[in-house]
């Protein structure tokens, strides 16, 4: 089960994600970060309190990443913990994704 927040805070718009980034969960986690990249000029993207993410949930981050390069929307990834961290760096997306250790605003 995935809970998803949005919030403005310092010129960012944070989606809050909570819980498991799985299969189940991707599509609706993908759907709250592009809406939020369409309308937003800043999204970050806030795992901190995500504890597991599948092939599936990084596919979803990865497409909402791309929507918001098309749209010339700066977007980043915080607060990965833990194993999801460590899944984000055996994929290489850490290399394709701006990744920060805290929130950006």
């Amino acid at each position: 089960m995935i809970e998803l927040s949005q919030q403005t805070q310092g010129g960012w718009c944070v989606v809050t994600i909570r819980g498991r980034a799985d299969a189940q969960a991707a599509d609706e986690m993908e759907r709250a970060l592009r809406a939020a990249v369409d309308q937003h000029d800043r999204v970050a993207a806030d795992f901190a309190t995500v504890d597991y993410i599948s092939s599936a949930g990084l596919r979803a981050v990865l497409q909402a990443a791309r929507a918001a390069q098309e749209r010339n929307t700066e977007f980043t990834v915080c607060q990965l913990r833990g194993p999801v961290k460590k899944v984000f760096e055996i994929s290489g997306l850490h290399h394709l994704l701006e990744i920060h250790g805290e929130l950006p605003c």
